[in-house]
């Protein structure tokens, strides 16, 4: 009888083995897989992204090693650059004044809003009886003034905008402050001209003129030269003058005044 159950034990393991040793192509995939799940094993050739990335990440430890040793070489080069007499002293001074030059924080706030509008800000705006205006946003005040020597030809009028001025036969325009060259060419009623945005939305047009200094996109210094208007006689040149404020023509001597 033992001898009977270890027969059918026999056949059954035989019976198996034929089944997971024969060809899968004669199965469904599906059902191959449920009479012997096949394992699946890593190709040691093949590509896996995951696995390439992993292997050529750095450990941070690796990271901040490397970091520290390129901040130690910066500051030797830097060390040595002062220190060696190889290196003309009219770079170290250069490298000196670089180094140690405070950054222009309002030029290039005053830039900025000439360019591009007034400056982003994070925090709500404050308005109502309390709230108390900032210094220089008071479209008003004038932050430079006209020569006391130039003279009104031709005062403002709605209809007629333009103020004309004798600036004399030897006084140039200059800009009293910092602006940016939007245009430089011909307007009707004012000749040869430049326009040069300032802060607070506020527009000059320079025309008249008979020589032009500046080019289109330029970015005025204060006191810069912009050119020189036109004369009329032996004794006096008459400038064109205008403001714009928010895009509307205005009182150019109620923006700008003479000193």
């Amino acid at each position: 009888m033992f001898g009977e159950v270890d027969r059918v034990k026999e056949r059954r393991r035989e019976r198996l083995e034929r089944i997971r040793t024969q060809s899968r192509d004669s199965f469904s995939p599906f059902v191959d897989d449920w009479k012997d799940p096949i394992e699946t094993t890593p190709d040691p050739f093949g590509f896996s992204p995951t696995e390439d990335d992993s292997m050529n990440q750095r450990p941070s430890h690796e990271k901040w090693g490397l970091q520290i040793l390129a901040s130690l070489l910066l500051v030797g080069m830097a060390y040595l650059m002062f220190q060696t007499t190889m290196i003309p002293a009219t770079w170290k001074n250069q490298a000196r004044e670089v180094m140690t030059r405070d950054f222009n924080f309002s030029g290039v706030a005053d830039w900025y809003e000439a360019r591009f509008g007034a400056l982003p800000t994070l925090l709500p705006s404050l308005t109502g009886p309390n709230a108390v205006p900032a210094t220089g946003t008071n479209k008003n005040i004038a932050v430079w003034k006209l020569p006391a020597t130039w003279q009104v030809v031709k005062a403002f009028e709605p209809n007629s905008p333009k103020v004309v001025l004798d600036t004399g036969i030897a006084d140039s325009v200059t800009i009293g402050e910092m602006g940016w060259v939007t245009f430089v060419g011909e307007k009707e009623g004012y000749g040869t001209t430049v326009i040069v945005r300032l802060t607070q939305g506020r527009e000059v047009w320079l025309g008249n003129l008979d020589g032009v200094m500046v080019a289109k996109d330029d970015v005025l210094q204060p006191g810069q030269e912009v050119g020189m208007a036109r004369a009329v006689n032996n004794t006096s040149r008459h400038l064109y003058f205008g403001v714009k404020t928010d895009e509307k023509f205005v009182n150019p001597l109620d923006v700008i005044p003479f000193e």
